[in-house]
């Protein structure tokens, strides 16, 4: 790929022989990805006089060429009015854009200035939605003339969308990946101190779907479908014996107490569907006494494969926290009472046909403990009957497999699911 080079081929700072050695540098560029065909790049730099007894002379010029797809589109710094910056031709007719710079710096005083450009192409496109970026940087040309380099940060700023995503394909070393609301990426930073005379980084990545949002909008769809179920029921059933919202504020456990609940007043049967189901000794404790009183309970949860799209079973990246918790539904329960289903997204408890609890929150410790969750409550035979017709279609769907030694594995698992679903479509 076409690498950015700072200031791309040439970067020439001439300094006077004796004059700036005792002056530091630390520089950091941020890469902002406008679109995946713009970047904005800001290169700023900090000199710092660390002589505690006498002046030191900053002077050098910058020389970055131009182009229609690389220009500097603004300077700023701190204190102003030190320096100068003129365009110029060579015979050549290449472009470029020079930045003089002459301060002097007292004892311990600093002096900061930042270049702004616009890139253009500046991502390499490996594929559909897929791309690589990177950079070499050269401390080299600062240590040539006497600065003493500290710190050389470069950072990735990636587009801020509520709808996509960027999965990190590969990413060189010394790098923090930092993320902000919906689990989005916000960025890479590469931290060195005391940088190598070279620095290379690189990355690569794909644009994918934020699928942690579509989720949420998945659960929100779930409450309001069976809300708006509760609400028709209320008009034609006068036999409703009791209803609630749920509220779940991070760390109340209101829904966990909601659900043990439901399952030590259960005398015949408990139906359970949730996408995840992590770290539940809880709800094998709750269940455990129930089985020796006759109460039968049946389960549909994800198998223990990570939720991708794979090309091929090698590619299949195990789930390790639903991995534990389905060996150890293996290890407790009677064969037959877990099926697993790649599609289910509904979380749910049904009691009896007398009691459902739908929710926005899966069976884990982030779902009952740590996120704003709700859920809606019914004790009305009707409705929990309707509930439980849901439950039984996904139990008998040719896509749901039977939870066993074999299928707890994530990619005999997917094998399995992957060729019922394209016999399906062979069979249509």
């Amino acid at each position: 790929m076409d690498w950015i080079i700072l200031a791309a081929v040439v970067l020439a700072m001439l300094a006077f022989p004796v004059k700036g050695q005792n002056i530091t540098v630390d520089a950091k560029i941020t890469y902002k990805m406008i679109s995946v065909d713009l970047v904005e790049d800001e290169f700023t730099l900090k000199f710092k006089n660390t002589n505690e007894n006498q002046v030191e002379v900053l002077n050098f010029v910058l020389t970055i060429p131009e182009s229609d797809m690389a220009k500097v589109v603004g300077v700023n710094e701190k204190p102003s009015g030190y320096y100068k910056l003129t365009r110029t031709t060579d015979e050549n007719g290449r472009r470029y854009a020079v930045i003089k710079i002459e301060k002097t710096l007292r004892p311990f005083e600093e002096y900061q200035i930042t270049i702004k450009r616009e890139l253009k192409n500046a991502l390499e496109a490996l594929g559909e939605n897929t791309y690589s970026f990177g950079t070499y940087e050269f401390p080299s040309y600062f240590r040539g003339f006497g600065y003493n380099v500290e710190r050389f940060r470069i950072f990735l700023d990636f587009p801020d969308s509520l709808f996509s995503n960027y999965n990190i394909l590969t990413v060189s070393s010394n790098s923090k990946f930092y993320y902000k609301s919906l689990n989005r990426i916000d960025g890479i930073d590469w931290d060195f101190i005391n940088p190598p005379d070279q620095i290379s980084v690189y990355v690569t990545f794909e644009k994918v779907p934020n699928f942690y949002l579509l989720n949420i909008m998945g659960a929100a769809l779930t409450v309001l479908a069976f809300t708006g179920l509760f609400y028709y029921n209320l008009r034609i059933e006068k036999r409703l014996k009791r209803h609630d919202i749920v509220k779940n504020p991070p760390w109340s456990g209101e829904l966990l107490s909601k659900m043990k609940e439901m399952i030590r007043n259960a005398e015949k049967e408990i139906l359970i569907t949730s996408p995840h189901i992590y770290y539940t000794d809880w709800l094998t404790a709750e269940l455990q006494p129930l089985m020796g009183k006759g109460v039968k309970f049946r389960i549909v949860t994800w198998p223990s494969y990570r939720r991708d799209v794979y090309k091929n079973v090698e590619d299949v990246q195990e789930d390790r926290k639903q991995f534990f918790t389905l060996k150890r539904f293996l290890e407790m329960f009677p064969p037959g009472s877990v099926k697993l289903n790649d599609n289910i997204h509904a979380k749910m408890v049904i009691v009896d046909e007398r009691e459902v609890l739908v929710t926005t929150a899966n069976l884990s410790q982030t779902g009952l403990y740590e996120n704003y969750e709700i859920g809606f409550y019914a004790e009305n035979p009707a409705l929990a009957k309707k509930a439980k017709e849901f439950f039984e279609a996904v139990w008998g769907s040719e896509d749901s497999i039977s939870l066993d030694h074999d299928t707890i594995d994530p990619k005999v698992a997917w094998a399995l699911i992957m060729d019922i679903k394209s016999r399906r479509e062979v069979e249509k």
